[in-house]
């Protein structure tokens, strides 16, 4: 046991808290992701302690003093899950945990600034303007590209507030709501792909086809909505460059354990480029319907392995 990733290994064997729930809108999908988790750790032998997030700080302060936890799996998703606080707070307690830091989570968790991260990489992205509450009918009145086109929130995850509007009057009747920055964005048609990525290497491309205009939440968590195709059936350049920007992006923002790209592939090259990035995921879902656990297990990696290759990624 003399060296330090074997006493690490040993360490995480006794406990582990399994943050899930949380006070974002995608509350119902941390409550799956953090039970499938938690079964799969204690089938391996952890201590574990599930800890339903609220927006009491104090009360989940005392949980995890009280668990004495070696070590979280935070599987909690959208607002005070991956947009960096939570990671914050468990810097603060000295309490070593999974997926990406906080300075990361908070970048990937901005679209905006995520795309920042794209031009400065010279990844392809669709271009967009940035709207609020206040100047919302002002800017839709000279926007600088054609419908259809896509408004959605700045941060927020599983396509929630995602709307493709056909024309001005959709548009319009988009609500948005208050202290909330959005993205209007040129609408790239074409094909749904993600490559999700484990230990800085990506492990495939899938293509989702969906019965909805695009993956959005109810494709994500409603059985039979979505087909999988998986390894994509897409030219070869093609394959190469979604693997080669998804590490790219992913090796940039210095994430950690495991990540999900999403991208646009547009055969006919409808704004001139055919394949765009559209955002990253710091932390996936992991449901039996979720993509990186369905990507591990095409290559072999099943679910049980892929927790424990996340948390000692870490």
């Amino acid at each position: 046991m003399g060296n330090k990733k074997d006493w690490n290994k040993v360490i995480l064997k006794k406990k582990i808290a399994v943050l899930l729930g949380g006070i974002s809108a995608e509350r119902n999908v941390s409550l799956k992701t953090g039970k499938y988790v938690s079964k799969s750790l204690k089938k391996q032998g952890y201590q574990v302690k599930e800890i339903n997030v609220t927006a009491n700080k104090k009360n989940l302060i005392k949980n995890l003093k009280k668990f004495k936890s070696d070590f979280v799996f935070n599987a909690l998703h959208g607002t005070f899950g991956e947009d960096g606080q939570i990671q914050k707070l468990l810097d603060k307690l000295k309490i070593n945990y999974s997926h990406s830091s906080a300075k990361t989570s908070e970048i990937a968790m901005d679209k905006k600034k995520t795309k920042n991260v794209f031009k400065k990489i010279g990844v392809p992205y669709p271009n967009d303007i940035q709207v609020n509450k206040v100047n919302f009918r002002k800017k839709i009145k000279q926007l600088p590209f054609q419908f259809p086109l896509v408004i959605k929130p700045v941060s927020e995850g599983s396509s929630l507030g995602v709307k493709i509007c056909k024309n001005i009057n959709e548009l319009k009747r988009y609500k948005l709501k208050k202290n909330i920055n959005y993205l209007i964005e040129e609408y790239i048609p074409g094909r749904e792909l993600t490559v999700g990525i484990l230990k800085n290497k990506a492990l495939d491309v899938i293509e989702l086809k969906t019965k909805k205009k695009f993956y959005d939440y109810k494709s994500k968590y409603t059985k039979g909505m979505t087909k999988y195709i998986i390894p994509a059936k897409i030219p070869k350049n093609i394959e190469r460059k979604c693997k080669k920007y998804t590490e790219k992006i992913h090796k940039f923002l210095k994430c950690k354990g495991i990540t999900r790209t999403d991208f646009r592939f547009d055969e006919k090259k409808t704004f001139g480029k055919e394949l765009y990035v559209l955002e990253i995921n710091t932390q996936p879902g992991m449901t039996p319907l979720s993509l990186v656990p369905m990507m591990a297990k095409y290559k072999g990696i099943s679910f049980d392995k892929l927790i424990e290759k996340i948390i000692n990624n870490n």
